[in-house]
């Protein structure tokens, strides 16, 4: 029996399965993913990531040939740091920012001739660990069970180099450092600034993560003093009004829907607040009410379809519906399966006695 490329992706073999009218969702709700919402903070992205390329191709003797082998004529590499709270975006833009680039050819399509990698940090995150999740991201096979750090490093600069990549993408940098102990935290440090000064091959190194990072990072001045910084911060209110409804538009002229009148004022700021104010999070609830919309043959996208994809996500009852509440700006977005207030606390025992002495 021959092997089909559906019997190797079990993913494939669900799609083939559904029903053909949740098949013709899929695809609709795929076109609407595959939608972008480009902002300012992308430019600035865009401008960082050019800067760094220039200056990892740039030479110490600009008249000097540079051999293919050794990049050692060439100057060191630096880092660009994304921080931004979980649900801003930032991995979106930058994997968007690498896949569309002419300077990062076949990213994500390939790993041979692709000029970026990038490899999601694990947790806890000693050196070896996050050597062998690099080197995993490559490709390469690991036969030890035992292969200390430094040695594995050592392999990931051998096979980064064989490879051609330029730009190694730390993501998910989150809580992982806060797990190790003092020392592991310096030899951290250490290793991140040893790969953009790596005298045969340096390269850059594109970290993002959680504002925390900036206080791991704050010791080693060097890397500081390398590092190209940039926030994802928080939604504003009016001045990101324009984008958001924008987007909103986009995104429902792709599923065939139109937007509510009233949008502006009946659902902009609820969505801003069920989105915790982050960018990726109110992507993803207007992802949520057009996947309602199109399930229930809707063909305005209003508050209804925002408030019932809520509800059915979360379990939510209406006063805990950031969409239905009367004062929703109370509601907090982040709760699920609220049916009911939680309890008062406890008073402490001593002011409970002492009512009681008053009474």
């Amino acid at each position: 029996m021959r092997t089909t490329e559906i019997d190797l992706d079990p993913a494939g073999r669900v799609r083939a399965a559904l029903p053909s009218e949740m098949q013709r969702r899929s695809r609709i709700m795929e076109k609407v993913r595959h939608v972008y919402l480009r902002t300012a903070r992308d430019t600035v992205l865009q401008g960082h990531f050019e800067g760094l390329m220039a200056d990892l191709t740039e030479r110490r003797e600009p008249d000097a040939a540079v051999d293919v082998e050794a990049r050692a004529e060439l100057l060191e590499g630096n880092i660009l740091v994304v921080l931004g709270e979980s649900g801003a975006g930032k991995t979106t833009a930058i994997r968007r920012l690498l896949s569309k680039h002419p300077l990062s050819p076949n990213y994500g399509r390939q790993v041979v001739g692709c000029v970026a990698l990038t490899v999601r940090v694990p947790s806890p995150c000693s050196v070896g660990e996050l050597g062998r999740t690099v080197l995993r991201a490559t490709g390469y096979k690991i036969g030890r069970s035992r292969i200390s750090g430094p040695e594995t490093w050592g392999i990931v600069r051998e096979r980064l180099q064989a490879l051609g990549v330029l730009v190694l993408h730390l993501d998910e940098f989150q809580d992982a450092h806060l797990t190790l102990n003092v020392d592991e935290q310096m030899k951290l440090r250490h290793l991140l600034r040893s790969l953009l000064v790596d005298e045969d091959y340096p390269i850059v190194l594109i970290v993002s993560g959680q504002p925390s990072f900036e206080t791991f990072l704050r010791p080693d001045r060097s890397s500081v003093r390398r590092g190209r910084w940039q926030a994802f911060g928080k939604l504003s209110l009016p001045a990101d009004g324009g984008a958001v409804t924008k987007a909103v538009a986009a995104l429902a002229g792709v599923a065939g829907l139109t937007v509510a009148g009233d949008f502006g004022h009946a659902v902009f700021p609820r969505l801003v607040h069920a989105g915790c104010n982050l960018l990726g999070i109110t992507i993803e609830e207007i992802h949520d009410a057009i996947r309602y919309a199109i399930e229930h043959d809707r063909k305005e996208l209003d508050l209804g379809c925002f408030a019932d994809a809520f509800a059915f996500r979360t379990g939510n009852l209406a006063p805990w519906n950031p969409y239905l509440a009367s004062d929703y700006l109370t509601v907090d977005p982040t709760r699920v399966l609220a049916m009911s207030n939680p309890p008062p606390p406890d008073e402490p025992s001593g002011r409970r006695k002492s009512r009681k002495a008053r009474g």
